[in-house]
């Protein structure tokens, strides 16, 4: 083969890996276009299109490091095998990764937009709850709510389509042409050489020193457009390592580095460290406590302004006469962590108890323990199945004494796959609680959930249309929540405010707490602030407890102390990470990367943009105390710690020469 012919092959092959880049950053961009129009409505700054070029250009840098590892084994291959005239493996090394290419981002694009609309994010943490969810329940839920037809037919189009355009367009002589023309003395070496340049400037997403990494990737004011911009591979990569970083069972504390925790906490124990004793009891002690957890019950329904709607009137009602903690985050954004940490008092420090199983002892924090020390018998009600992340199992190692599932209670719902109604439920609290002997519930509902299969006309929901809603009520209303899911919200504060108006008459020493698992990630515009986004109610409501609205900021830790020291004898000895809600030194309340104080919420997320808001005018703010911060990670290390190595507190070993 003559030196002609070699460099017309190799400048052929060139051209169609430099084609395949374009292919995949027009590929990319025009995903985050579509992804930017689609949820549009998501954007609450004033945006002009100079900030908008710059998201799309800051996206382009990380969709140059994805395109760029689909090109690493084909561009390798043609500087090592060019010398050989191996051609053919070139190209058919080539032609595979185009096909990869197509295939697997028409996939991931896909599934980012459908992820996007459940968890308002790319890929992150949650993405891993799937491995021990029900896989029957997320399965029908994938069938009933989430469009599988229309995603389906979409991937087909998107494919069929991005394979033409590389067939159709392989060996075209356009860019080719244009390197022909440039003729010089080994002009093959320079452009390989150049080519070389570009990918590794590709890669990394930057020509300085920089590379595009997501501490950077916050340019915008919005923050919907600074979650465009990081590529769906990318952020992929991100949520595995973040994953790692916290789960894997020989990882090192992400909160706070060794030398420092050691500094820090100096007692043999972890228990030393959260040691608490009653100051004793300000209610007479209730026979029957119940704890209802509510399937994503956040706090927006029970605002002023979203009264009128009616969705929340029962729990509204109750909240008026009894005490209400506004300012109160849950311990996590999902239901497991959320409930894990109410169960176990361990703050939701982004580990998932289902991964870490029994490594450990029971925690001595665990809330079905210290109820029993002051004579409850402890139950869990949970509307769904026991297998669903290991919630049976996980309960019993805590010490709860009986627990009842939804297969108890009936089965499920007729089409649902997550648990049984939440009538029903409670039909089962009634019919396994003792009036005469002192108990301790924990009840966890379902029904508020996708893919939404309660029959809301045999229910007698009032709406039959959207356009049905109060007239001073239209304007914060936008469609971004369907009829549908407006509807199961008020089911579940109806089913709930049957059960409590019952509950007076049958159990009548009780005491009522109610909080929200987590928020539920629906909202009825597309612009809730920092607070609607975030906060679920704490309301306790009974014999003797005053009818108030508190301020006192908090989260789902503070349960179990705020419990106990209503009803604990004093000298009483406990466990907990939390606080009483009636302590009056309490400033904060802490969830995972949130804190709230009386007045203002903060969010700091993994190398992003930290948010703040005002809670008196729900404006956000410049975020400024970095002090919050240190707080939050002394509770999550020290959490992190009890989780993953147990209670006893080993010093470092010192290294010896």
């Amino acid at each position: 083969m003559n030196i002609k012919f070699k460099r017309k092959h190799f400048l052929k092959e060139l051209s169609n890996l430099i084609f395949f880049w374009f292919f995949g950053i027009l590929f990319f961009t025009i995903f985050r276009i579509i992804f930017i129009s689609i949820f549009y409505k998501s954007i609450q700054q004033e945006v002009d299109f100079a900030e908008l070029l710059n998201v799309l250009f800051m996206g382009f840098r990380f969709d140059c490091t994805a395109v760029a590892y689909f090109l690493l084994l084909p561009f390798l291959f043609l500087l090592v095998l060019a010398p050989f005239n191996l051609y053919k493996i070139i190209k058919i090394t080539r032609k595979i990764h185009q096909i990869l290419f197509v295939i697997f981002s028409t996939l991931i694009c896909v599934v980012t937009i459908n992820y996007f609309k459940e968890y308002e994010d790319q890929f992150n943490n949650f993405l891993f709850l799937a491995i021990y969810d029900d896989k029957k329940a997320v399965f029908n839920t994938i069938l009933e709510y989430y469009h599988p037809i229309l995603n389906s037919l979409i991937i087909i189009i998107t494919i069929t389509i991005g394979l033409y355009i590389f067939r159709f367009f392989s060996d075209k002589k356009n860019i080719y042409q244009l390197f022909k023309k440039i003729r010089f003395k080994r002009s093959k070496y320079v452009f390989a050489l150049l080519a070389l340049v570009l990918f590794i400037f590709g890669i990394r997403g930057s020509v300085s020193s920089i590379p595009a990494l997501r501490q950077y990737s916050g340019i915008s004011k919005d923050v919907f457009l600074n979650k465009t911009i990081i590529n769906p591979y990318r952020s992929l990569d991100y949520a595995i390592s973040d994953f790692n970083r916290v789960n894997l069972l020989d990882g090192k504390n992400p909160f706070m580095k060794e030398n420092e925790f050691e500094k820090t906490f100096t007692t043999n124990k972890v228990t030393d460290e959260i040691t608490k004793t009653a100051q004793g009891p300000t209610i007479e002690k209730p026979k029957q406590i119940f704890l209802i957890v509510m399937e994503s019950y956040d706090s927006w329904p029970l605002m002023d302004k979203y009264l009128p709607f009616g969705f929340s009137s029962q729990l509204n009602s109750i909240a008026k006469n009894g005490t209400h903690f506004t300012h109160f985050l849950p311990a996590g954004n999902t239901t497991i962590d959320s409930f894990g940490a109410i169960m176990t008092n361990v703050p939701n420090c982004g580990i998932n108890l289902s991964h870490i199983g029994t490594i450990n002892d029971p925690f001595d924090t665990s809330i079905f323990t210290q109820f029993k020390k002051l004579g409850y018998e402890t139950n869990l009600y949970y509307g769904g199945y026991l297998s669903w992340e290991n919630i049976g199992e996980l309960a019993k190692y805590e010490g709860v004494d009986r627990i009842f599932s939804g297969v108890d209670g009936g089965g499920k719902t007729d089409t649902g796959g997550w648990g049984i109604e939440d009538e029903k439920l409670f039909n089962l609290v009634f019919k396994n609680t003792d009036k005469n002997k002192y108990s301790f519930n924990i009840i966890l509902t379902t029904s508020y959930h996708a893919p939404y299969t309660v029959d809301l006309e045999a229910k007698n929901f009032p709406y039959q249309s959207t356009d049905e809603f109060p007239a001073s009520m239209k304007k914060y209303y936008d469609g971004s929540m369907n009829l549908k899911e407006l509807g199961h919200l008020w089911y579940g504060d109806k089913a709930l405010g049957d059960f409590i108006k019952k509950a007076e008459k049958e159990f009548t020493q009780n005491l009522f707490c109610l909080t929200g698992d987590h928020y539920g990630r629906k909202f009825i515009n597309s612009k809730p602030n920092l607070y609607e986004k975030s906060s679920v109610a704490f309301i306790l409501y009974g014999k003797n407890i005053p009818k108030s609205i508190n301020t006192t900021p908090g989260s789902h830790i503070d349960i179990m102390p705020t419990l106990i020291e209503m009803i604990a004898p004093k000298g009483f000895q406990y466990y907990s990470f939390g606080t009483s809600m009636f302590d009056k030194n309490k400033t904060e309340g802490i969830g995972y990367q949130k804190m709230i104080t009386q007045n203002n919420l903060y969010y700091f997320p993994n190398e992003a943009k930290i948010q703040e808001i005002d809670l008196n005018s729900f404006k956000e703010n410049s975020f400024k105390k970095n002090d919050l911060i240190n707080k939050h990670n002394k509770l999550m290390a020290l959490a992190w710690y009890y989780t993953k190595k147990g209670n006893k507190i080993k010093p470092i070993e010192k290294k010896t020469n």
